[in-house]
C-alpha cells in the first residue's frame, strides 16, 4: 500500500505542475504547410528525375541549426505522399567533393552519423513531445531511431527504404527516402504531423536544417516543440502495424554436450500508438553486451543494456534508482506494453522465471502525463519477488515545470521515492532541482537539493551513495563554431556537498572541472581536474585529488580515429594512475578493427583490460566479426564485470529485410573466458 507521505507528495506534485503550467508561456507559433499527394510514387533509386518530384512540396532555404553563419553548401529538399507512404528527396550540393565522408555500409550503425548524411525528423503524433528520425548517408546506408526505442530486427521494427547516388559532375549527392505511415506511431485518422529536414557534413559541427528554429529551440532535446506541421489531404491509413511473430531456434554444442532451445517473441499493436510485446523462453547469449571498465569507482558503474526485449520502448520505462534492466538476467516469460496515447505515455514490463533457484517475478511501470509543451508529471513503480527473499517495492512521483524565457529553457523538477521490503515501509529519496540552458555559447547551470536514506531498498534499481543529504551545483558552456580551425569547445564545472542523513556528520564534498576542445581537422584535447573529501565510515576518511587529460586524433574519420586518456593522483586512500588508449584501423575497405587498452595502477596492484573488435562487412546486412576481451588483476567489487580472464569469439550475422535472420557463433560473447562451443540461431518472422 502506498504510504500517506507518498500520496500527499503525489497530490502536491500534480497541483504544482497544473498550477504552474497555467502560468506558463503560450505555446510557440509554428508554420503549417499542405502536403501534395501523388498517384505515381517515385522509384527509390536516388535519381530525382521522377515526375512526382515536380509537384512535391519544396522546402525553403536551409539554415544553421544554431548560430547565423551563412550556408556555403546548398541543399534542396522535396516532400510528397501517396497516402500510405511519406517520400522525401534531398539534393545535396558540395563544391568540395574531395572533403565528403561516406564510409559506413552496415544498416542500423550509429556510425552513419559520422558520415555526410541527411536526416528526416518526424513527430508522427503531432504533439511536439517526441519524434522518430531516419538518416541516410551518401552511400545509401540507413539508420533509424523510432520514438520510444526499438529492437534491431528489421521485420520487428518495420522497414523503410532509401537510396543515394552522386550528382552529375560529382559535386554532391542526392537521395530518396520512403517511410510508410504504418511504421510511425500516429493517432488514428491523423491528418497532420511535425517535420524537420536536416543535413550534416562531416567537416562541420553544425547541422543545416529546414526550417529555422527560434533560439529557444536550438537544443537537440527541445527541437520537437518547434517543428512545422505538414497537413495531409486525406487522413493517414487507419490501420495498426501488423502483428509480428518472431520464433527462433537455437542449437549449442560444447565438448561432449549439446542442447537446443526454442522461443518466440510476439509484437502486438493494441493501437497505432501503443504496442504490446510477449517473449517466451527468450535467449540473449547471442547479444554482445557492453563491459564495465576496470577503473576504481566508489559505486557500481552504469552499463547500457543491448538486449532487444529491453530495448523496445525503453524510453517509456522507469529509470535510475527505480529500474535498471540489467538487474534481470534470464527469464522464462516477459511482457511489455509501451507507447504514447495523446498526452499520456505508458511503459510496463514484467519478467518471470520459474526454474528452481531462479523463481522470480519482476515488474516495472511508468505513466507520464504531458502538460503543455514543457511540463509533465509522472508516477512509476517497480516490484521484485524472489523465492526465499522478502518482496521489494519502490514507487516514485515526479514532475517537471518547464518554461521559456527568450532564448533560455528553464526546468523546475521534483521527485520523491519510497521503498518497501516485505510489505514494511523502508527508506526513501527525494530531489528538487532547477536547471537552465540556452543557445550554444551561453552558460548552462543546474542546482539540486537531494536526499537518499540509509534504508532505501531498490532491488531492480541502480542506487549509489545511500545515507546522504545535501546539494549539488553545476555550470558550463558548450559552443560549436562554423568557421576557423576550432570546431567546438565544452567546459563543465561541478560541485557536490553531502552529509549523512542519520547523524548529520560530514560525508562528501567534491569539485570537478572538465574541458574539451575539438578542432575541425579531428584533433581533440581534454583536461580533467577532480578534488574531494569523503568520510566512507567513522574510521575511514579519504582525500581524493586527481588530474588528467587526453588527446584524440582522426575523429572526423569513421574507422581510423584514436585517443589517449590518463589520470593520476590519490583516490580511495591509494595512489592511483589510469591510462587508456583506443585506435581504429581500416585494414581494407570492408574490414575494420577497433582496439582499446585500459590500465589502472592502484596501491601497488595493476589491473588491465584489452578489447579488440574486428568487423568484415560483406554487405549492408551481412558481416563477419570477432571480439577479444582480456582482463587481469584483482579488479574491484564495485565494478561489475571487472573479472580476470580472456575471451575470444567469432560470429557471422545475416539479417534480412523480410525473411530469415541467421547467426553463427564460435564461442560465447559474454563469457569471462574463451569457450569451445558453437551456436547457431535462426529467426524467421511469421
Amino acid at each position: 500500500m502506498v504510504s500517506k507521505r507518498l500520496q500527499a507528495a503525489s497530490r502536491a506534485l500534480v497541483a504544482f505542475v497544473l498550477i504552474g503550467s497555467a502560468q506558463a508561456h503560450p505555446s510557440p507559433q509554428r508554420e503549417s504547410f499542405p502536403l501534395p499527394t501523388t498517384k505515381t510514387p517515385p522509384k527509390i533509386d536516388g535519381d530525382l528525375s521522377d515526375a512526382c518530384w515536380k509537384s512535391a512540396f519544396k522546402a525553403g532555404e536551409f539554415v544553421r541549426f544554431s548560430g547565423s553563419a551563412p550556408i556555403v553548401e546548398q541543399t534542396d529538399a522535396r516532400v510528397i505522399t501517396d497516402g500510405a507512404t511519406l517520400y522525401v528527396a534531398f539534393e545535396c550540393h558540395d563544391e568540395h567533393p574531395e572533403l565528403m565522408r561516406a564510409s559506413e555500409t552496415q544498416r542500423g550503425s550509429s556510425a552513419v552519423e559520422g558520415d555526410d548524411h541527411v536526416t528526416v525528423v518526424i513527430d508522427s503524433q503531432n504533439l511536439r513531445r517526441g519524434a522518430s528520425t531516419f538518416s541516410v548517408n551518401a552511400l545509401g546506408t540507413q539508420v533509424e531511431h523510432l520514438e520510444g526505442g526499438t529492437a534491431g530486427n528489421i521485420t520487428w521494427a518495420g522497414d523503410w527504404r532509401a537510396a543515394s547516388k552522386p550528382l552529375p559532375g560529382g559535386k554532391g549527392w542526392s537521395c530518396e527516402l520512403a517511410i510508410p505511415f504504418s511504421l510511425l506511431r500516429h493517432p488514428a485518422r491523423a491528418r497532420a504531423f511535425g517535420l524537420q529536414l536536416a543535413r550534416s557534413l562531416n567537416r562541420e559541427g553544425n547541422q543545416m536544417i529546414w526550417p529555422a528554429l527560434p533560439p529557444e529551440g536550438q537544443s537537440f532535446s527541445g527541437r520537437t516543440q518547434f517543428l512545422p506541421e505538414l497537413r495531409l489531404a486525406q487522413p493517414m491509413p487507419d490501420q495498426r502495424p501488423p502483428t509480428v511473430i518472431l520464433p527462433y531456434s537455437l542449437a549449442t554444442a560444447s565438448g561432449d554436450s549439446a542442447r537446443a532451445r526454442q522461443g518466440v517473441d510476439i509484437k502486438y499493436p493494441f493501437s497505432t500508438t501503443v504496442t504490446g510485446l510477449l517473449a517466451v523462453n527468450p535467449d540473449f547469449q547471442t547479444i554482445e553486451q557492453d563491459v564495465a571498465s576496470v577503473n576504481f569507482s566508489y559505486n557500481e558503474q552504469f552499463v547500457p543494456d543491448r538486449r532487444p526485449f529491453f530495448a523496445e520502448g525503453n524510453e517509456f520505462l522507469p529509470i535510475g534508482e527505480i529500474f535498471y534492466s540489467r538487474r534481470i538476467n534470464q527469464f522464462d516469460q516477459g511482457l511489455k506494453v509501451v507507447g504514447r496515447e495523446g498526452a499520456t505515455s505508458v511503459g510496463l514490463v514484467t519478467a518471470q522465471s520459474q526454474t528452481g533457484e531462479r523463481d522470480r517475478l519482476s515488474s516495472a511501470v511508468a505513466v507520464r502525463r504531458a502538460v503543455g509543451l514543457f511540463s509533465e508529471f509522472s508516477v512509476s513503480a517497480a516490484s521484485d519477488n524472489r523465492a526465499g527473499s522478502l518482496s521489494n517495492r519502490v514507487a516514485r512521483a515526479s514532475g517537471n515545470y518547464g518554461w521559456v524565457d527568450r532564448d533560455r529553457r528553464n526546468n523546475l523538477t521534483y521527485a520523491r521515492d519510497q521503498s518497501w521490503q516485505g510489505g514494511v515501509a523502508k527508506g526513501g529519496s527525494g530531489d528538487l532541482s532547477f536547471s537552465s540552458r540556452a543557445t550554444p555559447g551561453k552558460l548552462r547551470y543546474r542546482l539540486s537539493q537531494s536526499f537518499l536514506s540509509e534504508d532505501f531498498i531498490s532491488d531492480l534499481g541502480l542506487v549509489q551513495d545511500r545515507n546522504r543529504k545535501g546539494w549539488s551545483a553545476s555550470t558550463g558552456v558548450f559552443n560549436q563554431l562554423d568557421r576557423g580551425r576550432l570546431l567546438s569547445y565544452d567546459v563543465d564545472f561541478d560541485y557536490f556537498s553531502f552529509k549523512r542523513m542519520t547523524t548529520g556528520a560530514f560525508f562528501l564534498e567534491a569539485v570537478s572541472l572538465d574541458t574539451t576542445v575539438q578542432t575541425r581537422d579531428g584533433f581533440g584535447l581534454t583536461i580533467n581536474l577532480d578534488e574531494g573529501r569523503r568520510q566512507q565510515d567513522t574510521a575511514t576518511y579519504y582525500h581524493d585529488r586527481l588530474a588528467g587529460g587526453g588527446f584524440s586524433w582522426n575523429q572526423r574519420t569513421l574507422f581510423q580515429g584514436g585517443g589517449l586518456r590518463f589520470k593520476s593522483g590519490m583516490q580511495g586512500g591509494q595512489p592511483t594512475r589510469t591510462m587508456s588508449i583506443a585506435q581504429g584501423f581500416l585494414v581494407s575497405k570492408p574490414f575494420s578493427v577497433r582496439a582499446s587498452y585500459n590500465q589502472q595502477d592502484r596501491g601497488g596492484v595493476t589491473t588491465r583490460q584489452t578489447i579488440a573488435t574486428g568487423t568484415y562487412r560483406l554487405d549492408s546486412l551481412r558481416a563477419l566479426s570477432a571480439r577479444l576481451l582480456s582482463q587481469n588483476g584483482t579488479g574491484n567489487a564495485a565494478n561489475v564485470g571487472a573479472q580476470t580472464g580472456t575471451n575470444l569469439y567469432f560470429a557471422y550475422s545475416q539479417r534480412s529485410r523480410k525473411g530469415t535472420d541467421f547467426f553463427l557463433l564460435l564461442g560465447d560473447p559474454n563469457s569471462g573466458n574463451t569457450r569451445s562451443q558453437i551456436t547457431t540461431k535462426i529467426t524467421r518472422p511469421l
